[in-house]
């Protein structure tokens, strides 16, 4: 494929999916998975068992990792290794937690707790979800505390008015709506004999998904029928936009050349574009990414914590990261040291 077609992130900024916790993926440590003892059992293989500790000391060394991308999955190498990314962040969440007490910030337990209540009622499944990814109620609320020291500290003198947030929501209404979107389903095929052969099969009343399972080329489309990973309509590539737009609801576009590849879409569904009620807890998320916004305009909360590592007293008591620890942390100090660029000279 040329890539014409192929799915894209467009990120637009907007405050209505935002919140100040990244939780999946963001896992602090204390009583979930990852607290197992090594003596316990991750999987028994033909009686031959794996434990903990062997898929704990793995992982910690594991140089890569499959990440996603639209042409399937795909293995990349980590910069270092696992462990010594896993020591980073918990060594920032340290040093973040220790700069939000010094400055008389640190959350309280009635602040995560109030935190924990804000979050569900934004997302009432909040805790439903991250607990079925592997977290325990505890290390939620330690990533809450977390994201709280991280919010209060850079948005420490930081001042939003109930009228500052009337006022942006206002200017902004495009920015709270519920976005339109698609169900598309797509079908590549390099040869005209797949093209001829999906054909016979659509017009003999075969569904689109079923076909493009058998047929289609891109790599997943075994496992979820030629779904477009893309739906909000807003995102779709230029040329896959006009095409869904054109589509009514159950039709499907003519074949498409794009490059070597034939394709065709289908358009299971689609909504339009819904205004979201506005209510005190939406306000409050407003409110928040206001004071984030000048917050960081204000205060460089990246160089404090910089600041801070380069001063922190760090001992790193695992043999195998003491000297990769070292080096980065090194280079870390050497980056500070080199002389700045020399300006450019006025025309």
């Amino acid at each position: 494929m040329n890539g014409e077609f192929k799915p894209v992130k467009r990120w637009i900024w907007t405050i209505i999916p935002a919140t100040l916790v990244a939780l999946a993926g963001c896992n602090g440590g204390g009583g979930g998975a990852a607290a197992a003892s090594g003596g316990s059992l991750l999987a028994v293989v033909n009686d031959d068992p794996i434990s903990m500790g062997e898929f704990n000391n793995y992982l910690a060394r594991k140089r890569s990792v499959q990440v996603l991308t639209p042409n399937g999955p795909t293995e990349l190498q980590v910069a270092g290794s696992l462990a010594l990314q896993g020591m980073r962040d918990l060594v920032n969440r340290k040093l973040l937690m220790q700069l939000a007490k010094d400055q008389g910030v640190a959350p309280k337990d009635a602040d995560i707790k109030k935190e924990l209540d804000f979050q569900t009622k934004r997302n009432p499944n909040f805790v439903k979800t991250l607990t079925t990814s592997g977290l325990s109620l505890e290390e939620i609320n330690q990533d809450l505390a977390l994201d709280l020291a991280r919010f209060n500290t850079l948005t420490k003198g930081i001042t939003v008015t109930a009228a500052d947030v009337d006022a942006y929501i206002k200017a902004n209404p495009e920015q709270f709506l519920t976005p339109a979107k698609v169900d598309l389903y797509w079908l590549v095929v390099k040869t005209d004999k797949d093209k001829a052969s999906a054909d016979q099969d659509l017009k003999g009343g075969q569904q689109f998904p079923a076909v493009a399972a058998r047929y289609s080329t891109i790599p997943d489309a075994r496992t979820n029928s030629g779904a477009y990973p893309a739906k909000i309509v807003d995102q779709l590539p230029d040329r896959v936009k006009e095409i869904a737009n054109k589509l009514k609801v159950g039709g499907q576009s003519e074949w498409i050349k794009d490059g070597n590849n034939s394709v065709k879409f289908f358009l299971q569904n689609k909504t339009g574009a819904t205004k979201i009620a506005i209510d005190e807890t939406l306000k409050e998320a407003v409110r928040r990414q206001l004071a984030e916004t000048r917050g960081t305009q204000a205060n460089d909360l990246n160089k404090s914590l910089q600041d801070r590592l380069k001063g922190a007293k760090i001992d790193v008591k695992l043999a195998y990261l003491k000297d990769p620890w070292k080096r980065a942390f090194d280079s870390l100090k050497e980056a500070e040291a080199a002389p700045a660029a020399p300006a450019a000279p006025q025309q």
